[in-house]
């Protein structure tokens, strides 16, 4: 059996180009279908023909490979007339449309004494005499047949791929994803314009939050054939404090973001990414209008590429599902530790020059505590982050133990836990200290993270604590 693979775009590249893409695309398709057994691969223009003993496994891999349109598994035939042709094709699929409506979907390249339609209507005679019967508006089969030179291919099943060029025909760029929806979205499209993705992830929520975000990038990553890609993980709990320290609370949001972009420019120099991708879509969020993005690119040394620019929420929802970060996304604990009650939506240059000396210092501290992960030592990290997170949360608090709720005052006063002592962030350690290493600290916040982080904050220094799941 064979299974043709239709390039996308590919098809209109010329001479080295083209080759070269090809080249990727086969050792793509190569390492997607590592598990369907021997593989041996023949080339003509616009196709790329694979012959194995499990089509339909290579089929379904090459529509996880970019660059591909569309894979189908074959029947080939060698003919030496139209009417050889016909019958050869129509022993394969007599049994399939004996009793059932059908239409033939004929294309002929080459140069042959017959036309594309006279071998529709040769095999289509031949089925009709098998007891099928020709609707070509509604059909319950379709046979798709392939002319090339001497041989045939005839198919009923198309296979659609993601499109777009061969991983790694269009250099690196280094891909900003916090775990959440759209950062993976992002990246997963500059990977479709054939970009190798190295990924950077900040990570503010300690082994917890790192565990779950890790895990959306692996499946990422899944996307990512022929290429062992590169995790660069940062703790940027230093970039928090920065800015909780010394910038305008209005402002978070946007230093935040200003601080990302000048992490991700010095760790690019890393994995020699030429450019930065993020999953900012116009107008979203406040620190994303484009005031605010233009504030926060200025002076950036390289480029950045943000493929959801346009893109509604429903959009980038709909297109994580169907790459299958979504499920996972949503189970990532969002830090809520430098959100801003009543963010900016612009910022001055003077402002933003401010935010730079603020957090110039952290960002040197979040960059040297970088360590990279390969794609192909993932799922190994990911487990050892999560044996290390594995007590840290409880869901119940135990006897004696000092409750405190990290939330606003707003929220404190709405609601809290009986018995719960509010605490500001940045009081917690001079709070801690207080009470004494003797005692148990029990955590909690909106979401977890936060809680999560200063838990495990505190216990490198030694004290008892633990995050709270409300």
């Amino acid at each position: 059996m064979v299974v043709i693979i239709r390039y996308a775009e590919l098809a209109i590249k010329r001479g080295k180009t083209r080759r070269e893409m090809e080249a990727l695309l086969i050792a793509s398709v190569r390492e997607a279908a590592a598990n369907c057994g021997g593989l041996k691969f023949r080339v003509e223009p616009g196709r790329i023909f694979v012959y194995s003993n499990n089509d339909r496994c290579i089929a379904e891999a090459a529509t996880r490979v970019f660059g591909v349109r569309s894979a189908s598994p074959a029947v080939e035939d060698t003919f030496n007339s139209l009417e050889d042709l016909a019958a050869r094709v129509a022993e394969h699929w007599r049994d399939l449309v004996g009793g059932r409506t059908f239409a033939v979907r004929a294309h002929r390249v080459g140069a042959h004494s017959f036309t594309s339609r006279d071998v529709a209507a040769k095999l289509g005679e031949l089925l009709v005499k098998a007891g099928g019967r020709v609707d070509l508006e509604n059909p319950q089969v379709e046979i798709f047949v392939e002319v090339r030179g001497d041989k045939v291919y005839s198919y009923t099943e198309i296979y659609e791929g993601p499109g777009g060029l061969p991983l790694g025909s269009e250099g690196k760029v280094l891909a900003l994803v916090s775990g959440g929806i759209d950062s993976p979205v992002a990246a997963w499209y500059m990977m479709r314009r054939g970009a190798y993705v190295d990924v950077l992830y900040c990570n503010l929520g300690g082994v917890l939050t790192e565990a779950a975000a890790l895990r959306v990038v692996d499946k990422l990553l899944e996307w990512a054939h022929g290429y062992d890609a590169k995790v660069l993980v940062a703790d940027c709990a230093p970039i928090a404090d920065a800015i909780r320290r010394g910038v305008d609370h209005h402002l978070w949001s946007i230093a935040f973001k200003r601080a990302l972009y000048k992490l991700a420019e010095r760790a690019a120099k890393l994995v020699r990414a030429e450019a930065i991708a993020t999953g900012e879509s116009l107008g979203q969020v406040s620190s994303q209008t484009l005031q605010a993005l233009a504030a926060v690119e200025r002076g950036i040394d390289l480029p950045v590429f943000r493929p959801l620019i346009g893109l509604d929420k429903e959009d980038i929802v709909r297109i994580a599902q169907k790459i299958g970060t979504y499920d996972l996304s949503v189970m990532v604990p969002e830090y809520c530790g430098i959100f801003s009650k009543e963010p900016r939506r612009w910022a001055s240059k003077a402002e933003i020059e401010m935010i730079d000396l603020y957090v110039h210092d952290a960002v040197e501290e979040a960059l040297a505590t970088i360590k990279i992960i390969k794609k192909s030592e993932l799922k190994s990290a990911i487990a050892s982050i999560s044996s290390a997170a594995s007590d840290l949360v409880i869901d119940k608090v135990p006897e004696g133990a000092i409750l405190v709720d990290l939330r606003d005052q707003k929220s404190y006063a709405k609601w809290h836990l009986p018995g719960a002592i509010r605490v500001e962030l940045d009081k917690v350690f001079d709070f801690v200290e207080k009470h004494g290493k003797d005692k148990v600290y029990v955590f909690y916040c909106h979401e977890g993270a936060l809680s999560a982080d200063v838990a495990e904050r505190l216990r490198r220094s030694g004290y008892k604590s633990y995050s709270l799941k409300l």
